[in-house]
């Protein structure tokens, strides 16, 4: 059976005070601070789930005596409180590796800004760099490659939706969204004018196998080999030499990783797990991973770790090492650790004097980087027994160097768990424990929005509590209505099993991506709901959890006989093998659910990047998705796994404006702004190569098999933020394409 409970983070503890008044103990779990208040920090994060569900209980009354608006179709579900009303969930054991969190932080945002730490000058924010997002218009195609076979760019004529030639390096244009067409947009079943499997995403690496650390005293381009022709399709005519490759693209679209700490898992697919084994996002899923612990006589010992909680480490590891993303494939975190930590952190790359994490560790006569290398950055922020070993590990790396995977994971963890906004115009309105509700907050028409969003849109069913997203920590504990996995009727009439938090819209047909619905390097399910079918049958699963048939919108007393279960109550489960194997699942082509704070600044959006504006977003679920209805399945043929709730809305053009404009209300101003704790170091991002989709220029030092880069460049910017000096806040991927957030809104 399972290996256990798996605990996950709650809200924090309220009080009552003398005065009869609510307030809470502590709004946010400060990062930054010294462990002698963990135990403070720890107690603030056990929620009491009955006060707290009391509190949201009065702040949706609130909601009611000061909006304008009434709730007049559905029965009113909670309003989503204030993001300041819980805490950032983190690992209750984090301190037995880190001894100096804000040096953690310190390490964490110099490693994910650092462009030497990718193999050739990419850096986690190369794909982060815009509200966590990222808003490049150029050589940001993916064929679907390598989660299908497909390495034919645009539609079946190989066009985009523009009318261009379709290809690497192509400069994407307003015409080219949606990436699925329709004669008319208020009707998925009307004749569809241009379809493409493609997916707009982020460029990332050229590839190719490695060789060997660039020396010290040079920018961090690894030596790495060419990339094979007939696996990548990334590739240009290059001017009198033929093809030459260009940087390779990701086949899912870049989410934002600002508050991306609230995630119970992250990655579109789940994959990065709750629990870091301080190796790869993959848990206790991968039996062998090890860190080295030293022992007294200075030599070192594999142990295995666990932090739950810590899905944000797991999905850091993920990128370093991939060949799409940052690096040569074959490369190691223990070569990665040999070329960062002797380096000086952020040595080629300016950083503001007023960074609100990196100013006051800024060197005075120098105007790039900081004044420790990686290295001793490591040393204050970890436990010595981590690293401070003289035996080699395998005869070949220190101890540092073995276990930089772990340092990697666990600083950027708690880096991106300080990104946090809570400060947003909806924030304001709803008030939290401290601040009363400012009804001014939002307009009248975001007011409107917000209503449609609880009622006739029922966008609450899957973006629900303040982090607007029901794949998030505190809503997939088992004392929640819903847990990890859910039963309840489909959208077809049946009854499935899924993941919770994971759902399919209909955005693509099933076959071009499985989503939760496929396997780990391991060859075990990343969905929970096939992990629980094999519990249903007595077998060891690879995640720790527990899951309560009660909690079923649907239990199997619903339609099952009772004989044929193991009690006749609600706990009741199927016993029989060929009922257990008959069990109908809906995890096949299922996303996590993204949050939708700051998402006007996030576009495109869905996990294919297809359509590019907010207004794009609420037509496709206005006429209820994209998918074509095929008799007994799907367009990829297999059963409709499309949610329950994705159904025709007949929301009036005005309806779907105000949509729009609520969701506009989710941006926060210091995002917009680049204000600390949004601030960050100066940044060069691949921008594609020079000319187009026909032709490139291939650079000689590579012997012509590389194409030249094109990079724009990111500005330092301080706590204060922008504008600055030709420095405007930050745009939106729509204004790239010279289109509003309201395109694509239909009817009149």
């Amino acid at each position: 059976m399972a290996r256990g409970l798996l605990k996950t983070g709650g809200p924090e503890r309220s009080k009552l005070d003398t005065s009869g008044s609510w307030h809470l103990s502590r709004t946010r779990t400060n990062v930054l601070e010294a462990a002698g208040s963990r135990e403070d920090l720890m107690t603030a994060r056990r929620g009491n789930i009955l006060i707290t569900a009391l509190v949201l209980l009065l702040t949706s009354v609130v909601w009611h005596r000061l909006s304008p608006v009434a709730f007049a179709q559905h029965p009113p579900a909670p309003v989503p409180p204030s993001l300041k009303t819980i805490s950032v969930p983190l690992p209750s054991n984090l301190d037995e590796f880190v001894k100096n969190r804000a040096f953690a932080v310190v390490l964490g945002k110099a490693l994910f800004w650092d462009m030497d730490v990718g193999s050739d000058r990419q850096a986690c924010a190369s794909c982060h760099f815009h509200a966590g997002a990222d808003d490049r218009v150029k050589n940001q195609f993916n064929p679907g490659f390598p989660i299908t076979a497909d390495m034919s760019f645009g539609d079946a004529f190989g066009r985009t939706g523009s009318g261009a030639q379709a290809g690497p390096n192509y400069t994407a244009v307003a015409g080219d969204f949606p990436l699925h067409r329709l004669s008319n947009p208020e009707d998925r079943q009307s004749f569809v004018l241009y379809d493409s499997d493609d997916r707009f995403s982020s460029q990332g690496t050229f590839a190719g196998a490695f060789v060997s650390n660039p020396s010290l005293f040079v920018f961090g381009i690894d030596a790495c080999g060419s990339a094979d022709p007939a696996t990548d399709p990334f590739r240009v005519n290059g001017f009198l030499v033929g093809d030459v490759f260009v940087r390779k693209v990701e086949p899912r679209n870049t989410p934002t990783m600002i508050n991306a700490a609230f995630n119970f898992r992250n990655f579109w697919d789940g994959r990065a797990n709750n629990i870091f084994n301080g190796v790869n996002p993959f848990g206790l899923r991968d039996q062998q991973a090890r860190v080295w612990l030293e022992n007294a006589d200075g030599s070192v010992t594999p142990v295995q770790v666990a932090l739950e909680n810590a899905s944000l480490a797991s999905q850091a590891v993920g990128p370093p090492l991939s060949d799409f993303e940052m690096s040569c494939s074959g490369r190691t975190f223990s070569n990665l650790g040999r070329k960062m930590l002797p380096r000086r952190a952020l040595a080629s790359q300016a950083v503001h004097p007023q960074d609100s994490v990196l100013g006051p560790y800024r060197p005075l006569l120098l105007p790039t980087g900081l004044n420790y290398t990686y290295s001793q950055l490591v040393q204050n922020a970890f436990q010595d027994r981590y690293w401070s070993a003289s035996q080699l590990v395998d005869g070949t790396f220190t101890q540092m160097e073995a276990n930089f995977s772990m340092f990697w994971g666990l600083s950027i963890m708690l880096y991106e768990a300080t990104l946090v906004s809570d400060e947003t115009p909806f924030d304001k309105f709803r008030g939290d424990f401290v601040t009363p509700p400012n009804p001014a907050a939002l307009t009248a028409q975001q007011q409107l929005g917000l209503d449609l969003f609880m009622t006739k849109g029922n966008c609450i069913a899957c973006h629900k509590g303040p982090e607007f997203s029901s794949a998030a920590t505190h809503l997939q504990a088992e004392n929640q209505e819903e847990g990890l996995v859910e039963r309840m009727v489909m959208r077809d009439g049946g009854i499935a099993l899924y993941d919770n938090g994971f759902y399919n819209l209909g955005v693509r047909p099933s076959a071009n991506d499985p989503g939760v619905g496929g396997r780990d390097p391991f060859g075990n399910p990343l969905s929970f709901t096939e992990q629980y079918l094999d519990m249903l049958r007595g077998r060891d699963v690879p995640d720790r959890f527990q899951i309560d048939a009660c909690k079923f919108a649907s239990p199997f007393t619903v339609d099952f006989p009772l004989s044929s279960l193991t009690s006749p109550d609600c706990h009741g489960v199927p016993f029989n093998p060929a009922d257990i194997d008959g069990l109908r699942t809906a995890v096949r082509g299922t996303f996590k659910v993204p949050s939708l704070r700051n998402a006007a600044l996030t576009g495109p959006y869905f996990h294919n990047g297809g359509q590019a504006t907010l207004g794009q977003v609420v037509a496709f679920y206005n006429r209820g998705g994209d998918r074509t209805d095929v008799p007994g399945g799907d367009t990829s043929g297999v059963p409709s796994n499309v949610h329950p709730d994705i159904n025709v809305l007949a929301l009036t053009r005005a309806e779907q404006l105000a949509l729009v404009a609520f969701l506009e209300s989710l941006t926060d101003p210091r995002v917009q702004c680049e204000q600390a704790p949004f601030d960050h170091p100066e940044l060069l991002v691949p921008n594609g190569h020079p000319f187009n989709q026909y032709t490139v220029v291939a650079d000689p030092t590579t012997l012509n098999t590389k194409a030249v880069d094109s990079f724009m460049t990111i500005p330092p910017v301080g706590r204060d933020g922008l504008p600055g000096i030709l420095q405007p806040c930050l745009g939106t991927f729509a204004d790239r394409l010279g289109l509003s957030q309201s395109s694509g809104v239909t009817g009149s």
